[in-house]
């Protein structure tokens, strides 16, 4: 994430300014900061007159300031994230995390938020080291990691999109998928022709009570064979 320019260019003390980037649309933007799109209008009333440009300065969600992270490794927070669910996926006790982020409200994590993994070796340290090869295009790689511009970009700050180059070492980032409440849901992985209505009607329920049941996913996820889906049970 990229803050420049002065503070006060945004209204308050919970808002912050952020440079747009290749990529970013005002849904994305709003999704990464845990706002929606009437907030950030609210946060940003001229953009009802122009749209997005790349390098231009809005105004977002003001998240806290990491902390420091010595021997250990950033992870953002996202939505559905908690101390202990994050506890849980890397396998460190939760009073060890809890230390790690004294100055982070466990009650009120923000999207957005950086917190410290600690104990966590460098580089990579939520995902996995891939080389690209002869031949691979940018869409490969999204497509077949299922990634947005945005995260490649976040976890390989030097990766120039517009350059390909084969032998260069990629970080991917650990799938977004959090696994379905046991007892309350059942999982459906993506097929062919597939996509967010076809999903939710031949489940009986709506598109928007769907993507409520996955808040990890963009509507754009459920066009892609693999994804896997948590199905609310009736």
């Amino acid at each position: 994430m990229i803050y420049r320019q002065n503070q006060q260019l945004c209204p308050n003390i919970y808002s912050m300014p952020y440079q747009v980037r290749p990529g970013d649309t005002l849904n994305s933007i709003a999704a990464r900061f845990g706002t929606n799109l009437v907030g950030l209008i609210e946060m940003n009333p001229t953009l009802r007159l122009r749209s997005l440009t790349e390098g231009m300065t809005i105004c977002v969600p003001k998240v806290p300031e990491r902390p420091p992270c010595i021997n250990g490794a950033y992870y953002t927070i996202r939505e559905g994230d908690s101390f202990y669910s994050i506890a849980q996926r890397y396998g460190i006790p939760l009073n060890l995390l809890l230390e790690a982020n004294q100055e982070a409200n466990p009650y009120d994590l923000k999207v957005g938020q950086e917190i410290c993994i600690p104990n966590v070796p460098p580089g990579c340290p939520f995902g996995t080291i891939v080389t690209i090869q002869e031949g691979t295009r940018l869409s490969d790689i999204l497509i077949s990691y299922n990634l947005s511009l945005n995260e490649l970009r976040d976890a390989n700050q030097e990766f120039n999109p517009n350059i390909i180059v084969p032998g260069t070492e990629l970080c991917i980032p650990p799938e977004s998928f959090i696994e379905c409440p046991e007892g309350t849901t059942r999982e459906y992985v993506i097929q062919a022709g597939d996509n967010l209505s076809t999903v939710a009607v031949a489940n009986n329920l709506t598109p928007s009570a769907l993507l409520i049941a996955n808040p990890h996913l963009r509507p754009a996820n459920f066009l892609i064979v693999g994804t896997r889906v948590c199905i609310p049970s009736a």
